[in-house]
């Protein structure tokens, strides 16, 4: 492997802070005690102290990749996968290949999504104690995006209001760019089916993540 230069060294370093920042516990999974990681906030540590942590921190991935894959591979199918990722929030390219062993170390941000995921439809699937996610905190992070696109919605049904009403007082419906007429219910038409999409949604949520339903 090509040795780092020292800036290479310290943005690698930068790069594994954040990592353990957002992970706080982490620290003592790789094997950094507390006096050194209040020196290493400091300071940069040797290159290969950093290796070290990197090396452990790739370990520690692989395994929590390896435990998700089990969990994953008694209730999804190769099919199944994309109705599981509507469920986790991840892709069903990245559930695909954890369960096929193409992805064998996946980020984190996958892992804290798919370990939550598992421990709520799996009860003796554990959430690492270094995830970051908990369930109330991920609750008020996914409903607050349904809700904030409860509201646009409902911005728009009342601009549909406004323009329903011009159009009665004209007598004609409204034209497109092209000056094609434009039905009258074209706008609430999407607008429902954008509703039926966030209730599908608040469903899938409320039956996995409150209730614990795989179906």
């Amino acid at each position: 492997m090509k040795k780092l230069n020292e800036k290479q060294v310290k943005q690698k370093w930068t790069d594994i802070k954040k990592i353990i920042k957002e992970r706080q516990l982490l620290a003592y999974r790789v094997g950094i005690n507390l006096d050194d990681w209040d020196k290493y906030m400091k300071s940069t540590p040797s290159a290969i102290e950093i290796d070290r942590i990197y090396n452990e921190i790739q370990l520690d991935r692989k395994n929590k990749t390896a435990r998700i894959k089990e969990g994953l591979s008694k209730i999804v199918g190769y099919r199944e996968a994309k109705e599981f990722s509507r469920k986790s929030g991840v892709s069903d390219t990245s559930i695909r290949q954890i369960i096929e062993g193409k992805k064998i170390m996946a980020g984190y941000d996958i892992i804290n999504k798919l370990e939550l995921f598992l421990n709520r439809v799996m009860p003796e699937f554990d959430v690492s104690i270094e995830n970051p996610l908990d369930i109330k905190s991920f609750a008020q992070e996914h409903i607050g995006k349904i809700t904030s696109d409860l509201n646009e919605t409902a911005n728009r049904l009342n601009r549909y209001c406004f323009s329903l009403t011009q159009m009665a007082r004209k007598m004609e419906a409204e034209k497109d760019w092209q000056g094609n007429t434009v039905k009258p219910t074209y706008n609430l038409d999407f607008e429902i089916k954008r509703l039926i999409g966030l209730k599908d949604e608040i469903d899938l949520f409320w039956n996995v993540y409150i209730e614990g339903k795989i179906k």
